[in-house]
């Protein structure tokens, strides 16, 4: 019998290495070259430098800066929304008796004359402020603007959680059906 030869080994041992700094030089490289192209780029993000009028009789450019808000003489801006303003913490006290705001009646669009028979829905009577604010902000979140009342009854003050004026009592059904879908109850109020 013939006696076996063992196979020739290779030296592949060195490749390895060789092949992981050939790629490290190559993922350096071409980390430089990125950082190269983008330095020389134009970038939309620089500000061409302002250039200080040199003369006090040059009259500044015509595309100057805008001007800013707040500036005496310059027109109060509109207000571009109104629900902050029904915010818990955004109302003021009523004493029972009170009538309601004129901005309440401008938007339901009422005449004085009408203003006695207002017609409103309570949305519930809280003690703590803090309950009546929850409920405001329930309904506000169901587009329904809500006012907060604070009244004395029996020596205790109870926070009213109100809405409305409402001129038709077409449209309190139609606002408490809705309420009761959404498993509020109200009761409907007559303001003189």
């Amino acid at each position: 019998m013939k006696p076996k030869r063992a196979p020739a080994r290779r030296k592949s041992a060195g490749s390895t290495l060789v092949g992981l700094f050939i790629g490290l030089v190559l993922g350096i490289v071409g980390a430089a070259a990125v950082v190269w192209y983008i330095n020389k780029m134009p970038t939309p993000f620089k500000q061409p430098p302002v250039q200080p009028a040199a003369e006090a009789g040059k009259a500044p450019p015509a595309d100057g800066p805008a001007p800013l808000p707040g500036k005496p003489g310059d027109p109060v801006p509109e207000k571009r929304f109104q629900f902050y303003d029904i915010l818990p913490g955004k109302s003021e006290a009523q004493v029972e008796g009170a009538t309601a705001a004129p901005e309440a009646k401008e938007k339901a669009g009422e005449a004085p004359a009408a203003a006695k028979e207002a017609i409103f829905l309570q949305a519930g009577s809280f003690q703590t402020p803090d309950d009546a604010d929850n409920q405001k902000a329930k309904l506000a979140l169901l587009g329904m603007e809500a006012a907060i009342q604070q009244v004395m009854v029996q020596d205790r003050v109870w926070y009213r959680v109100r809405l409305g004026p409402y001129a038709k009592i077409e449209e309190v059904n139609k606002v408490r059906a809705e309420l009761a879908r959404q498993g509020i109850e109200a009761a409907v109020v007559k303001k003189d």
